[in-house]
């Protein structure tokens, strides 16, 4: 009968971990699937003439957790540089988010990688990514500016933007 419970225990522990292992590496893994349609990018409108900024269809889904709008801006902008030419053989370090705090509205993000939002993104490339970048974080209701924390250069510069800062994009919603 001892023999029993023990092998029985051993089973309900053994189970419980592999429970726990299943959930934990599922809510690592989810944010994998995060990518523009859960935020905010720019656009060319159909006829050409201007610019715009497009809304994720999904963003409501995330815009109560800033980490995760934070995971998936960087993954956007991965997948959306990725298909623009690159040099062959060159590894590109696209530029990443890190948030280091939220405070009084305003959430501080530093630019890892920020060359190449400075100065091989050319002005109007600079000029979408912080717009996006400001427009997905403010959906968190509790931001309200962001707080660019990089190296200026030729095409960006450093600062607290809102969204009142890019007034000359027209805004879109995602289809």
């Amino acid at each position: 009968m001892a023999k029993k419970l023990v092998v029985a225990l051993m089973l309900a522990v053994a189970f419980i971990g592999a429970f726990f292992a299943i959930r934990t590496f599922f809510k690592t893994n989810e944010t994998a699937v995060y990518n523009a349609h859960y935020t905010w990018h720019a656009d060319v409108d159909a006829s050409g003439n201007s610019d715009v900024l497009v809304r994720g269809k999904m963003i409501n889904e995330i815009r109560s957790d800033v980490n995760k709008l934070v995971i998936a801006l960087n993954k956007a902008v991965e997948e959306l540089e990725a298909k623009r030419p690159q040099s062959e053989g060159v590894k590109t370090d696209f530029p990443r988010i890190t948030l280091q705090k939220v405070e009084q509205q305003v959430a501080n993000i530093e630019i890892a990688n920020d060359q190449y939002l400075t100065q091989k993104m050319g002005s109007s490339g600079a000029q979408d990514y912080l717009a996006g970048v400001t427009y997905t974080l403010t959906e968190n209701p509790g931001v309200k500016s962001v707080n660019f924390i990089f190296t200026a250069g030729d095409h960006a510069m450093p600062g607290v933007y809102s969204r009142e800062s890019f007034t000359a994009y027209r805004i879109v919603k995602e289809k």
